[in-house]
């Protein structure tokens, strides 16, 4: 028959087994500790970059008016576009040099050292080729242009003639000096400020009277390239 002891020693053991499968259920129970991790998960969503914020357009600095230019400056600039040209070379070996400029015709001689220009214009019968009036202008000496008009026959001679640029009459006329076989000569000199008009204008209009009538004759002279003819003369002229 077991002793006492013997079966103490037997409860205690069947303690400890039944206390066992409760600490295993315990630590079953229990959720693990997340392990500390450096990457991110796969599924997260990657964080946005913020988007640079846009650079405001530079201020486009608005420009000034211009001033308007004193009377004295648009005066000088004028008289800058006006001014002679300079001094042309004469063709090697040539005597006359003749040139033609829209309307006009630039005719220079050099006989000998001395050199003439004139700038001339002529209106006649295309069919005859008879000459029925003429203008002719040297280049200016002492601020002043010599020339010639030549005027059909049948007109009055005591009134003479007058002249207009465009609308504007041009000095106080011109009286004939003589008559020949292609017409009657006026003879005429205009002044600086008159040239300078008609580089200008678009034409020059000379009026006579007819013979035995009270009626004008008009003549009306275009001045398309007058401005080059007479500028290539003074060059040549030098």
């Amino acid at each position: 028959m077991p002793t006492f002891r013997a079966l103490l020693r037997l409860s205690l053991i069947a303690t400890s087994l039944t206390a066992v499968p409760n600490l295993a259920a315990r630590a079953q129970d229990a959720e693990p500790e997340a392990a500390p991790s450096a990457e991110a998960p796969a599924d997260a969503p990657a964080k946005a970059r913020p988007k640079p914020r846009a650079k405001p357009a530079p201020h486009k600095a608005s420009k000034p008016p211009e001033a308007a230019k004193p009377p004295e400056a648009a005066k000088s600039e004028e008289a800058a576009t006006h001014a002679a040209p300079a001094h042309a070379v004469w063709p090697a070996g040539a005597s006359t040099v003749s040139e033609s400029y829209g309307d006009w015709t630039m005719t220079c001689t050099r006989p000998n050292e001395k050199v003439t220009c004139i700038v001339a214009q002529a209106q006649g019968d295309s069919q005859t080729g008879r000459r029925k009036f003429g203008f002719e202008l040297q280049t200016p000496a002492n601020g002043r242009s010599e020339g010639v008009v030549l005027m059909p026959f049948g007109m009055s001679i005591e009134p003479g003639v007058t002249f207009k640029l465009d609308e504007q009459a041009l000095g106080k006329g011109a009286p004939y000096t003589t008559c020949g076989a292609e017409g009657c000569i006026v003879a005429i000199s205009f002044p600086t400020l008159a040239l300078d008009g008609m580089r200008t204008a678009k034409a020059l209009t000379v009026t006579a009277q007819k013979a035995g009538s009270a009626d004008p004759a008009t003549i009306t002279v275009p001045l398309t390239g007058f401005s080059q003819a007479f500028d290539r003369a003074v060059a040549l002229s030098g």
